[in-house]
């Protein structure tokens, strides 16, 4: 697989999941989120630069699954080992509260299984372009060796 086609997914998978990010953390939960962490003593973590870096890293590893399992396969391991972690991280600080769990953990479960989809869709045109360019070449070096022994 060539550079072009093994960063493509990543790429797709990195743009989804910062969305999807953006989506639930910035706009949908952010005063659950602000209050969470007013409780805790510390000021919601919204810089946009390490939100990148975390979607960049979870693209990739998402990446990795996908090519091993299938896409529900890759999207619950996934989860579980994101929003394990993460939970784990702020249940150290303090529980957070049922009733925005019940919000955050089917989005980001939601969020998870797309992104999965996401990039299998994508590893899978980049591998159907990859498959039609080689008929393509097979045809023409076909054609060439017909040419040769017609001449």
């Amino acid at each position: 697989m060539g550079l072009k086609s093994s960063l493509t997914p990543i790429i797709a998978g990195w743009v989804w999941i910062s969305g999807c990010e953006y989506g639930i953390n910035q706009v949908w939960l952010k005063s659950q989120w602000e209050e969470y962490y007013s409780t805790l003593g510390m000021a919601y973590p919204d810089d946009m630069m390490k939100w990148a870096a975390w979607c960049l890293v979870f693209a990739l590893a998402m990446r990795m699954l996908v090519s091993r399992f299938n896409v529900l396969a890759a999207g619950i391991l996934s989860w579980v080992f994101v929003v394990g972690l993460s939970l784990l991280a702020l249940w150290n600080y303090a529980p957070m509260p049922m009733e925005m769990f019940q919000l955050y953990g089917p989005a980001s479960f939601a969020e998870t299984l797309s992104a999965a989809l996401v990039i299998s869709m994508v590893v899978g045109i980049a591998d159907a372009i990859k498959r039609s360019q080689i008929r393509a070449k097979e045809k023409a070096k076909a054609k060439l060796k017909a040419k040769a022994v017609a001449a």
